[in-house]
């Protein structure tokens, strides 16, 4: 699948990507969150999975943090939730994905 490495939490919170938020996703990721795909042609998100327990599901994608690139692996989806175990990485651009996102779909308050 083709997409955008990004950090989850600033895309939906923000609608942030691309190589103008690269400070900010590196900063999450060393900070301990996990990077996710944005896929062309659909925007859905699907967030890297470790294959094992203890490893860092960011060691493939870590470089890329920003850009558009081919990834290949195993997807897995649970109630919604999208997750892929990368097994190799292809470079295909710096430039961000095209995307008219400016706020969150849905925003709300927790009771």
């Amino acid at each position: 699948m083709q997409g955008e490495i990004i950090d989850p939490a600033l895309y939906l919170r923000e609608g942030r990507h691309g190589l103008e938020a690269e400070d900010l996703i590196y900063k999450a990721v060393d900070g301990g969150r996990t990077l996710a795909l944005l896929e062309e042609g659909t925007n859905g998100v699907y967030l890297f999975l470790a294959e094992e327990s203890g490893q860092d599901p960011n060691d493939l994608v870590y470089e890329y943090a920003g850009r558009r690139v081919r990834v290949t692996g195993t997807v897995y989806k649970r109630r919604g939730l999208w997750g892929i175990v990368a097994r190799s990485v292809e470079l295909l651009s710096d430039e961000p994905l095209e995307e008219p996102i400016d706020k969150p779909d849905e925003e709300a308050e927790t009771p």
